[in-house]
């Protein structure tokens, strides 16, 4: 029975703690992975970040700081992601929070080819797939732990021209809701993040139009996600955010 007793009051809430949290960010190296990964650095977690480019992951190690260490790794590979997960046991003591957030952008359908659209769907959907399936083995025999997806408004969105991109966010949102019904009940907890339209990599743009984009509440910083994703690893243990779209104010979805 629930008493009034046993209900926390709002001055003994207590948000979770990511001091010391082992962490596995994938795409760790530029955009809302290296935001995220100094935000969490700065809250005490140990962070595994990767990418697939050396440079970027030294100049995003150089800007998060202690705390964060990388390798280079493409997950749309089988042996890359087996040996991220056993750098995250050899460095951080194995993986506590996992967040699926690396990606590629994909051509129109019409104007690509087969190992083009392969190669986009291993990146963005079967990595997913893969880290989660050894996240999970980590995390089941702890019975805690968070994985969270950063998705895509183009799931809904559904952009002309974006089919496999398209693709590829829509079964990360459906995969996202069906791995809850399981995670849960372990305490694992399963978060999507979709956010609108970003100044990252991926976007194409050049500094001039992201700096316009953003002057006219168009676009979003990386910050701004890695907050929202700060604010679901951070709400107490019964609390598990299911769902976050994040979009510019001008940006008419």
């Amino acid at each position: 029975m629930v008493t009034n007793a046993s209900i926390p009051t709002a001055a003994q809430e207590t948000e979770t703690s990511l001091g010391g949290k082992a962490v596995v960010l994938t795409g760790g190296t530029t955009g809302i992975g290296r935001a995220t990964a100094k935000m969490l650095v700065e809250r005490g977690a140990k962070v595994l970040i990767f990418g697939r480019h050396e440079q970027e992951l030294n100049d995003a190690l150089k800007e998060i700081g202690t705390g964060a260490s990388g390798i280079t790794a493409d997950q749309s590979k089988k042996e890359d992601v087996e040996r991220v997960f056993t750098e995250a046991d050899s460095r951080l003591g194995g993986c506590d929070i996992l967040i699926n957030n690396a990606a590629v952008a994909g051509d129109a359908l019409g104007e690509t080819n087969f190992d083009d659209i392969a190669y986009t769907v291993n990146a963005n959907l079967v990595g997913y797939l893969a880290c989660t399936n050894l996240a999970l083995r980590r995390m089941k025999k702890k019975k805690v732990g968070h994985i969270v997806n950063v998705g895509s408004m183009s799931a809904d969105l559904r952009e002309e021209g974006g089919e496999v991109y398209v693709a590829t966010k829509a079964a990360i949102q459906a995969f996202s809701e069906s791995l809850r019904k399981n995670a849960n009940k372990e305490n694992i907890r399963v978060t999507l993040i979709e956010p609108g339209a970003i100044a990252t990599p991926i976007q194409e743009k050049t500094k001039e139009e992201e700096r316009a984009k953003l002057e006219k509440m168009e676009m979003l910083l990386p910050e701004d996600i890695a907050r929202t994703i700060l604010f679901c690893l951070t709400q107490p243990q019964r609390v598990d955010v299911v769902a976050v779209q994040v979009r510019p104010l001008k940006q008419i979805i």
